[in-house]
């Protein structure tokens, strides 16, 4: 604050931060909370660590050790959630190739049932003809047995007309 030269009265009136809380940060007695860090950082136009950092800030050392300590977890905490960020990022890819390779399945699945309803189809033709076909020839055998003396007669009568010669 000292280097932007603000003072701490429109520092706290800026941020919300009551300014005896404001005053504790500054002699030490108190640690900020995170969302009040980001709140005088926004007002400062600075970053949240150079607000924390020891070399940059105009704290006495014992002001430093306080914020420093402060710093630590929350870059700490930073680090550990942009790892659990890649990770996520990682899933979801992931999760997009086993997805695009489901979609392939699927369609190579509904191919082959495609396949197999078209040979079913041919099936059920080939079987209606034969059975056509089949109905049809019962129909003629049926015909020959009302009569069966005729095509014996009349293969007598080509034997006689026919008849080999001694």
């Amino acid at each position: 604050m000292h280097e932007k030269r603000c003072k701490s009265a429109d520092v706290a009136k800026a941020t919300s931060i009551n300014p005896s809380v404001l005053s504790r940060y500054l002699s030490g007695r108190n640690k900020p909370s995170s969302d009040n860090i980001i709140a005088i950082s926004h007002y400062l136009n600075v970053s949240p660590e150079w607000l924390l950092s020891s070399l940059d800030a105009p704290e006495s050392t014992k002001k430093s050790q306080v914020i420093s300590s402060v710093t630590e977890p929350l870059l700490k905490q930073i680090e550990d959630k942009k790892k659990i960020i890649e990770l996520l990022e990682q899933m979801v890819a992931d999760k997009g190739k086993q997805i695009a390779w489901l979609s392939k399945s699927c369609d190579a699945l509904a191919d082959e049932v495609r396949r197999l309803e078209a040979q079913v189809g041919m099936l059920k033709a080939q079987n209606d003809q034969w059975m056509a076909s089949s109905e049809a020839r019962h129909a003629k055998s049926s015909e020959k047995t009302k009569n069966p003396t005729t095509p014996h007669k009349e293969m007598v009568e080509y034997l006689k007309k026919h008849k080999p010669k001694k």
